[in-house]
């Protein structure tokens, strides 16, 4: 007899859902424990946009084989907002693997996806994985290694750091905007959700605060938990005071003789902050230095690898081109051009039509009739939309001109 198909479906019961929490902490934390496990499931049920449908599970006949867990959330992108669906822990438990479990999920993301009208899916997971779901390189991750000692021998900051608390959730959601807002990536965040992220903050590694002498908030810190506390996770500052203090502060919660030479930090490679570093720091001792042009206090890496990294799934163009119009206008205005005339595009066979009228941008019903007509896989048309792959590189591997 034949086996029954696997549902996809909301994880319903209190059972169903500590099962996801047990065996995505097994999968994915370097600590995993039963305690660990329940914190996470209580952050993530808690948040104020959670709906228990984000939680969902994958059953054949009753039992429980694997599961995942999809947010929704507003990808920011110049003057545009990208309705997106971030996919995490997706896990096939141990005993079930190597039954189509995963592509399972996969199907029912996309379906859910299409369901809720998101733009995207967003998701970072198994290298060499999920391109067979459609799913295509979006962003590679910059970092920054900053020289320990050099921090260590600037003078002390004129400001101070303490540890932030749930009143401060204005104050840092306003910083988040300035600093990261800009960058295409970054999400929205309301008060709510910033105050909840307060509100579960681990109590060995809370989130660090710069307040100027006048007692200004001017500055927060966002370390990676445990061990790897080396590792900034977000750092917004609004002056280089601010942000000295919080460098100084983070290399001095890293002490011992074990500890790294190195911190590290994770900024956009146009960020203030890293400008301010570059300009301040110097190396303490240059005698081992070898070359001076090959040496460094500040140094820049951004990680390239195919399938590996961030990747984002195209799920409905009509709901994508509509929320990136805003900020297509806006370049096209930026642009000082003036050409006028209608483009279509044909991405994976569906159509989508621009008509450009001197400074205006806007949609309009498709016409095969257009004299600018360019093919796209769904795949290139998102790396396009986030700047991954140029446009001339795309339009000329199909041999088309625009």
């Amino acid at each position: 007899m034949a086996s029954s198909p696997i549902e996809v479906r909301p994880l319903g019961s209190p059972t169903e859902r500590g099962l996801h929490f047990q065996f995505a902490n097994q999968a994915f934390s370097s600590d995993p424990s039963p305690d660990n496990a329940l914190y996470w499931q209580q952050v993530f049920t808690t948040r104020p946009d959670y709906r228990p449908e984000q939680l969902r599970g994958a059953f054949l006949e009753g039992e429980q084989l694997g599961s995942y867990l999809i947010q929704e959330r507003m990808l920011r992108m110049g003057e545009a907002r990208l309705p997106t669906g971030c996919i995490g822990s997706v896990v096939t438990y141990p005993a079930h693997r190597n039954r189509g479990v995963a592509s399972a999920l996969m199907r029912d993301a996309m379906n859910y996806a299409f369901a809720h009208r998101h733009a995207l899916l967003l998701l970072d997971g198994i290298p060499k994985f999920y391109h067979r779901y459609g799913y295509s390189d979006m962003f590679d991750q910059s970092v920054q290694d900053i020289d320990r000692a050099a921090v260590l021998a600037q003078p002390p900051s004129t400001h101070t750091v303490r540890t932030a608390t749930q009143d401060d959730a204005e104050s840092v959601l306003a910083l988040y905007d300035r600093h990261c807002g800009p960058y295409t990536g970054s999400f929205t965040r309301t008060v709510e959700q910033q105050t909840h992220r307060l509100q579960h903050r681990l109590p060995d590694n809370p989130l660090w605060v710069a307040t100027s002498p006048e007692g200004h908030l001017e500055g927060y810190l966002f370390l990676q938990s445990g061990a790897e506390r080396l590792d900034a996770r977000e750092l917004a500052a609004d002056n280089w005071p601010s942000a000295l203090a919080l460098l100084q502060h983070h290399a001095q919660l890293l002490d011992g003789p074990t500890v790294p030479a190195t911190l590290r930090y994770r900024l956009p490679l146009t960020s203030p902050v890293l400008q301010w570093m570059i300009d301040h720091l110097e190396a303490v001792d240059t005698s081992h230095w070898k070359h001076p042009a090959d040496e460094w206090v500040v140094r820049s890496q951004t990680y390239h690898h195919r399938d590996a990294g961030w990747m984002a799934r195209l799920v409905h163009l009509p709901t994508l081109v509509q929320a990136l119009l805003p900020e297509w206008q806006a370049r096209w205005r930026h642009s000082l051009s003036h050409w006028s005339g209608d483009v279509l595009l044909l991405v994976g066979g569906e159509p989508c039509m621009l008509r450009i009228e001197g400074t205006e941008l806007r949609l309009i019903s498709p016409s095969t009739s257009a004299a600018d007509a360019i093919q796209l896989t769904p795949q290139t048309f998102t790396q396009i939309v986030f700047g991954y792959q140029p446009v001339p590189r795309a339009v000329q591997q199909k041999r088309q001109s625009l």
